[in-house]
């Protein structure tokens, strides 16, 4: 594997984690901020800083050559090829895409089983068991982070279990270029 290749691949995987992270929680969360104060500018704002975000990422993924060219991180090496021994572009990016699904899970998993947890209590006890919530334990069960925190689960979940066919996705202009 060159060293263009290894940079492609970490810049179009850092561009896919990104892209994941602003639409299933950054927009989520500010939308959130909507809610509680409806005002066009504040509509405004999240629409255009979403859609500037989700562009520099989409960039990212479709123009990594452009990038590396402006960049030139490339250069400078003493040896053209990096030795993986049997790793090849897909594997790695397998890797990276198993790597990812994981960070997912660790992230949103706690969250998830909290809010179920919460919406259980709801339903079982409608007081909601004063004496937990006196230690801090008790929140107000919250519908739009529990389902965000499922979303981020399907995608980890997905990812995980569809990584060939991401790689395929995520390699597919490399092969037409080659």
């Amino acid at each position: 594997m060159t060293k263009r290749d290894f940079f492609r691949i970490i810049i179009k995987l850092f561009g896919l984690y990104s892209l994941i992270l602003t639409v299933f929680y950054y927009i989520p969360s500010n939308i959130s901020y909507v809610t509680f104060q409806f005002e066009p500018i504040v509509l405004l704002w999240l629409f255009g800083a979403s859609l500037l975000a989700i562009l520099v990422y989409v960039f990212l993924i479709l123009k990594t050559d452009l990038i590396i060219d402006l960049l030139k991180i490339d250069k400078g090496f003493d040896d053209e090829q990096i030795d993986f021994g049997s790793f090849n572009s897909q594997k790695i990016i397998q890797l990276a895409l198993i790597i990812i699904g994981g960070f997912l899970i660790i992230d949103y998993l706690p969250d998830f089983l909290q809010y179920t947890y919460l919406a259980f209590k709801k339903e079982v006890s409608p007081s909601g068991l004063n004496q937990l919530e006196e230690f801090g334990f008790g929140k107000i069960t919250d519908y739009f982070n529990w389902v965000i925190s499922g979303m981020n689960l399907i995608i980890a979940y997905f990812l995980l279990t569809n990584y060939n066919r991401v790689t395929k996705w995520l390699t597919r202009n490399e092969k037409n270029i080659e």
